[in-house]
């Protein structure tokens, strides 16, 4: 367990393999520019981090 903002497993492969993941089951990125995209891939970037941190018992 560790700090998600220096975990070094947690690198912006994680969020683009969740990404893949999402898309494999149908789910698609809002359209618009690259600043749409990287607002909602800064929001899924944070939703990861606290997935971790629960999924490592780190939230209680």
């Amino acid at each position: 367990m560790g700090n998600p903002i220096t975990d070094l497993r947690f690198r912006s492969r994680l969020t683009a393999e969740i990404q893949a993941v999402l898309e494999k089951h149908g789910y698609r990125l809002p359209p618009g520019g690259d600043h749409i995209r990287e607002l909602v891939m800064a929001r899924v970037d944070i939703a990861l981090k606290n997935l971790v941190e629960i999924f490592e018992g780190r939230t209680w």
